[in-house]
């Protein structure tokens, strides 16, 4: 979270320039993507006893908010702006991520039971 926070406080003109329409939606997704698995990671391996359903709602909200505060956060540096379209971007990258480490986590767990 903190590297999303520290990219998102970098000044328009001091970014490379990346002549690729829409190529900022890409790097939303690939964050929240990570942090989706991250949380999911965190939340699964804090207790034994894991509500799948829970840690996954959590993840993708707590995930969720964060990309909308940071769309909110950009509106005050200078040359960046809020786009809708990052805060989608980042829902579904954090949906994904999460899905994804979930279905891993729900299997290497079974895979645990059965040794």
């Amino acid at each position: 979270m903190t590297l999303i926070y520290y990219s998102s406080s970098i000044r328009a003109e001091d970014l490379p320039k990346i002549d690729f329409p829409n190529i900022d939606k890409l790097f939303h997704f690939v964050e929240y993507f990570i942090l989706g698995a991250l949380l999911i990671r965190a939340f699964a391996n804090s207790s034994d006893k894991v509500n799948f359903k829970f840690i996954l709602l959590l993840s993708i909200l707590i995930a969720s908010i964060y990309g909308a505060l940071d769309e909110f956060h950009q509106r005050f540096v200078p040359g960046r702006s809020s786009d809708i379209f990052d805060i989608f971007s980042d829902i579904i990258g954090s949906l994904s991520g999460a899905m994804l480490s979930m279905h891993k986590e729900k299997n290497s767990r079974a895979i645990d039971k059965t040794v």
